[in-house]
């Protein structure tokens, strides 16, 4: 699980899979383009932060029928100690395969990605580096174990003008912009079966996710449209002629390089360069609101 990173207005959160940045906002455990979890994707455990060993209290209204703490067998919730730190140990050792594992995981990365987003954040350039932190690794060494970045940002001001004429049926002010950035096994920057193939894999999960995202932000009475990849249109909007695909210009106000090969143009990522496929998201939920907090992470 990956935590957020602030950096100017933007929020950029790096996370194992689309099917975590979905399950933030839906109630699905497990995504994937197909509606379950995919062969590919890592299965993520989930875990309430404050999930752990917990003492239950028998029901006073059930008398000796309610549910019975084993710690305390005894009346009035007495036990003898040597029978509770056996049944401890025990009941600890059985908890610790099924738990332990996730979240230690879960934490441990957590603790490791804040540490190198702060990393990343300070030494953002090949110049910036002292020579006291050789052995620090470089910020883009940092996400390798990530295949999803989501960054949340106001509409830039330039942009403004462009992105309400998309959709037409926008708020008239307050516009966020949501980039779901999926990293590929493929340079896209070339062309074969195998990058045709992704793509379409990468598409669908995007689509798929980008739909439950909106039907969550509209549910909690936002407003939310995406891009379709494919067309560059609204996908729930009204048809116009403006038309936004992953290697238009436009992509440079937000925190990608747009390139010119000469044959064709591809969008890069500072990361992980044209290994990426990318799908944007727009809502008027304010970065504070509790959807937008949840789909941050936080």
């Amino acid at each position: 699980m990956a935590s957020v990173l602030c950096s100017r207005a933007r929020l950029v959160s790096y996370l194992p899979g689309l099917h975590v940045l979905v399950h933030r906002v839906t109630a699905t455990k497990n995504f994937s383009a197909s509606g379950s979890l995919s062969a590919d994707e890592p299965l993520v455990a989930v875990t309430s932060l404050d999930m752990g060993l917990r003492t239950v209290w028998p029901d006073e209204s059930m008398g000796p029928f309610g549910l019975q703490d084993q710690c305390f067998p005894l009346p009035a919730n007495v036990d003898f100690e040597c029978h509770r730190e056996g049944l401890t140990e025990h009941r600890m050792k059985s908890l610790g395969d099924k738990i332990a594992p996730d979240m230690l995981s879960t934490y441990t990365e957590r603790h490791k990605l804040i540490l190198r987003q702060f990393i990343g954040d300070l030494f953002v350039s090949e110049s910036d580096y002292p020579p006291s932190s050789k052995n620090v690794s470089r910020p883009e060494q940092c996400f390798e174990n990530s295949s999803v970045e989501c960054v949340i940002q106001p509409c830039p001001e330039l942009l403004k003008k462009d992105f309400r004429s998309m959709f037409p049926e926008a708020p008239p002010t307050g516009m966020m912009v949501v980039t779901v950035t999926q990293r590929t096994q493929n340079d896209m920057t070339s062309w074969c079966a195998d990058v045709e193939q992704e793509r379409e894999k990468m598409l669908n999960k995007f689509v798929d996710g980008a739909k439950e995202i909106c039907f969550a932000l509209q549910s909690n009475g936002f407003w939310a449209d995406f891009i379709d990849p494919s067309s560059g249109l609204a996908y729930f909007g009204s048809y116009t002629n403006n038309t936004l695909f992953e290697t238009d210009d436009r992509y440079s106000h937000l925190g990608f390089q747009i390139e010119d090969l000469g044959c064709c143009r591809v969008i890069r990522h500072p990361f992980w360069g044209t290994h990426i496929f990318v799908g944007t998201i727009f809502t008027d939920a304010p970065s504070n609101s509790l959807i937008m907090r949840k789909l941050q992470g936080s």
